[in-house]
């Protein structure tokens, strides 16, 4: 494995059946991890979206105990989510990992059509409360 940013079409991505030989290979793996980054982002605004949520739900409901907070169906989704999104971050860190320049320019695409793609509301002003 070359430690330095490199130029290549021969590499293996995260796993041993994940092998590209070919320049062909390259760009459908491209693909793959810019949409895959996409994703991340999106679930990084779905994250935000079900706090900000959750906040205002709560603040009208009045607080709750402790333990109906830490057992709600919300907090469950929200756990999940956030290990969805803690494992494809990891993943696409081990991509950049690769040193290969086009998986790293992948990955650096895929956030910023992520973003915006799903960030729209970071920009527009929608979802600031400042007084939750």
């Amino acid at each position: 494995m070359q430690m330095s940013f490199h130029i290549g079409e021969n590499e293996v991505i995260l796993f041993k059946e994940w092998h590209v030989a070919n320049w062909q290979g390259i760009g459908l793996s491209m693909l793959g991890i810019v949409l895959l980054t996409s994703v991340y982002e999106g679930l990084k605004s779905y994250r935000e979206h079900l706090y900000i949520n959750t906040a205002r739900l709560r603040k009208a409901e009045g607080r709750g105990s402790r333990w109906a907070i830490l057992f709600s169906r919300i907090h469950f989704l929200q756990t999940i989510v956030h290990v969805i999104q803690l494992v494809i971050g990891y993943c696409l860190m081990l991509i950049f990992m690769t040193y290969n320049v086009w998986l790293c320019l992948a990955v650096a695409l895929g956030a910023g059509l992520g973003y915006w793609l799903f960030a729209w509301e970071k920009s527009s002003g929608d979802n600031i409360d400042c007084c939750l």
